[in-house]
């Protein structure tokens, strides 16, 4: 038998490391990174800008007295309340979800949004 130099295992002058990278002992390795957290400011101040427009409505829900549109307009202010609290939660919830509950409350958002643009249509198209 003849000795080969490819049987010989080479020694490699790589060193291997000395201990296993730090890792977080209060984070599960096999849950998903939160990685919307940056969104957050942004969320809050669309929310923020959709209350105010409620805010303003409760203003002239008050003023109309006796108006022979009222009920239509409590009917439509309390849906603007319900499209409100359905965003909010979920502005609450988006930045600290992953993939598909992030997707699930993502289109609860947009669906709270495009819902409060046509009860605001909705507002404007009741006479006055």
């Amino acid at each position: 038998m003849s000795s080969s130099s490819a049987l010989v295992p080479s020694e490699s002058k790589e060193t291997a490391p000395s201990s296993p990278p730090a890792c977080d002992p209060f984070r599960n390795p096999s849950y998903p990174q939160r990685i919307h957290f940056a969104e957050r400011p942004q969320l809050e101040e669309t929310l923020r800008s959709w209350e105010q427009k409620i805010s303003n409505v409760t203003g002239k829900l008050t003023a109309l007295g006796n108006h022979p549109g009222r009920a239509t307009l409590e009917r439509l202010f309390h849906q603007m309340q319900g499209a409100g609290d359905q965003m909010a939660e979920a502005v609450r919830r988006m930045p600290l979800e992953t993939g598909a509950l992030y997707e699930e409350d993502r289109e609860r958002f947009e669906v709270a949004v495009a819902a409060l643009g046509r009860l605001f249509e909705s507002w404007d198209g009741v006479k006055a």
